[in-house]
């Protein structure tokens, strides 16, 4: 959730020449046109004010479950949706994917097809063996 207005150094200033005239807390918010807890925030510690940083949302997977993702994923072709039925966790098919893609151990790369052979019958594949065979004891 973001956070409210802040009080300007202007702003700061005026409250603290207010405070110093021994003015209420309602008298100074209605002069700056501000909340009374804005100016309680701000008094009781000016020096700190406005220095803390916002921490965001937790995340849906704690460290453990993303290297538990990283370990089962490796060396696999699974999908993102049969790696979220293996781990068990009650996440999206996408969160998955950008858990594995932060990892930084697994890239994603596109599979290249193999080559398809000619379909020859087996009597014939194995004539031609045979026929290599012999060709071989002859010379």
């Amino acid at each position: 959730m973001g956070r409210g207005k802040t009080l300007t150094i202007p702003e700061r200033a005026q409250v603290d020449l207010m405070v110093q005239l021994n003015m209420s807390v309602s008298l100074m918010s209605a002069r700056i046109h501000c909340s009374r807890t804005l100016n309680d925030c701000y008094m009781s510690d000016p020096v700190a004010y406005g220095t803390s940083k916002s921490t965001g949302r937790a995340r849906k997977l704690k460290q453990r479950d993303e290297r538990n993702f990283a370990r089962a994923v490796s060396n696999t072709m699974k999908s993102a949706k049969d790696l979220g039925a293996e781990i068990q966790r009650k996440v999206s098919k996408s969160t998955i994917l950008r858990t594995i893609q932060r990892s930084g151990n697994i890239t994603r790369q596109i599979m290249n097809p193999i080559p398809t052979t000619v379909l020859v019958p087996s009597w014939l594949r194995r004539r031609s063996k045979c026929s290599i065979g012999q060709r071989a004891r002859r010379t």
